[in-house]
């Protein structure tokens, strides 16, 4: 009668440290990125509904004396130009320049076009933006990985099924990769059967790496705004010392509006901010004060 025998497998032990380990690390990054997803998406709109209850008005109005100093200031710069040189500011001129520096100014007050460029009515054209495309193929692997359909985690489905389909809607593409690197974080760390030792190693370094960097951004975050004042927006004192601080930076970009313009009457142009105010951005090209900064600067008077 011939002999047998059952041989189990024996698998290194460290092989079964790794694979656990693996397994450990995962849940403990899932658990990372999970709270990174509530503080941006949660928490950080309901703590700047807070603060613009209490600032609003203040934030707004420091943004405004901003600009207005900025465009102050640029336009007394390059009337300069001239005035050194001992030509007047003739209402041309002026105008010109009112122009221009409105045209800069739209850097600052209009909105990226990237922003609104990722919604999904596009989806169907035939070079969709590129920001579009990520937003529709990460929603389609969302919804493959989430659906009860397509054999979706249930409990997943619940807690990002609604906030998935807002995102997609918005082409929310931050909001999609957040609850992408969740949901699907097994897919980009995932372990076989036939892995070796050396290939286990290697995915536990990059899941250490990648917990120790998603560790410290969440630190970072914590220690910014609008998360560096949450126990602050009870505090009475605080309060009005903000208040007091953003009323100081008000005052302080008026006055600096202030000078620039004295300096502008000095040299005749009196009328400039309501220049500014009718300048037409398109009037004038990008470059078209190049020349004269190229003639007047310091290297330029060495040569």
């Amino acid at each position: 009668m011939p002999e047998t025998s059952d041989r189990a497998i024996t698998i290194h032990p460290q092989v079964q440290f790794l694979r656990a380990s693996i397994a450990a690390v995962v849940e403990e990054l899932r658990e990372l990125l999970y709270r990174w997803f509530i503080l941006t998406c949660q928490e950080r709109p309901l703590l700047l509904e807070r603060y613009a209850a209490l600032f609003g008005e203040l934030e707004h109005a420091l943004q405004m004396e901003t600009l207005r100093a900025w465009k102050a200031q640029r336009v007394c710069e390059l009337a300069s130009l001239y005035v050194r040189r001992g030509e007047p500011i003739t209402p041309q001129l002026l105008e010109r320049i009112c122009q221009y520096v409105e045209r800069e100014s739209r850097r600052f007050s209009e909105p990226p076009q990237s922003s609104t460029a990722a919604t999904p009515a596009v989806e169907g054209s035939e070079y969709p933006p590129t920001r579009t495309r990520q937003c529709v193929q990460l929603y389609r692997e969302l919804v493959k990985k989430l659906h009860p359909d397509r054999e979706g985690d249930p409990q997943l489905f619940t807690l990002y099924w609604s906030v998935v389909q807002e995102a997609y809607e918005r082409g929310d593409l931050e909001r999609l990769r957040a609850v992408y690197g969740i949901v699907c974080i097994e897919a980009h760390y995932r372990v076989g059967a036939c892995d070796t030792l050396e290939t286990l190693a290697r995915t536990h370094r990059r899941l250490l790496y990648r917990l120790d960097y998603e560790q410290r951004r969440l630190a970072r975050m914590q220690r910014q705004e609008p998360f560096s004042f949450v126990a602050l927006l009870d505090d009475p004192k605080w309060i009005a010392a903000r208040r007091a601080q953003l009323l100081e930076a008000i005052e302080r970009q008026r006055r600096t509006a202030e000078l620039a313009a004295a300096e502008l009457m000095r040299w005749g142009a009196h009328d400039w901010e309501e220049k500014l105010q009718s300048a037409r951005a398109d009037a004038v090209r990008d470059d078209v004060f190049q020349e004269e900064f190229f003639k007047h600067t310091y290297f330029s008077m060495r040569a």
